[in-house]
């Protein structure tokens, strides 16, 4: 009983304690014990609820300050998820070829010369057209 008390509880003091307390419970259903078909089987399944209810009994409890700073990262979630969203819809209103830019820079993490290279533009002209996106972006958000 000791041992399985020590691996559900992973502490040798509290499992025998627990084992005790069962051992004090079963004692005073001796009779009932008795007509049990596994009494075996019934002391352990008496352990294993009484650890149960030990291991229940030490959760932690939520700290309102702590909830509150949590309901406030939840929300701070949501609005990052909201410009997220607004930001995929402005991209959508862009050009295919600002949307080709986007992707490879930011997406695929591409340089502007390999940009150049894929699409055959001269790198001073990804650079305005992205200037240009960027400014067009920034006014959609606002």
């Amino acid at each position: 009983m000791r041992r399985m008390a020590q691996q559900l509880l992973h502490d040798k003091a509290l499992a025998d304690d627990a084992v005790q307390e069962t051992l004090t419970r079963l004692w005073s259903k001796r009779r009932k014990l008795g007509k049990t078909d596994d009494p075996q089987g019934y002391s352990l399944r008496a352990l294993r609820n009484h650890c149960i209810d030990l291991l229940r009994k030490q959760r932690p409890t939520v700290d309102p300050d702590t909830l509150a700073d949590s309901l406030a990262d939840n929300t701070e979630a949501e609005e990052a998820e909201s410009r997220y969203q607004r930001l995929e819809q402005a991209i959508a209103t862009l050009t295919p070829l600002q949307q080709q830019l986007i992707n490879l820079k930011y997406m695929e993490g591409h340089s502007t010369r390999e940009i150049a290279a894929l699409t055959g533009l001269t790198p001073s002209n990804i650079d305005t057209i992205m200037s240009r996106t960027y400014a067009l972006l920034k006014q959609k958000m606002q």
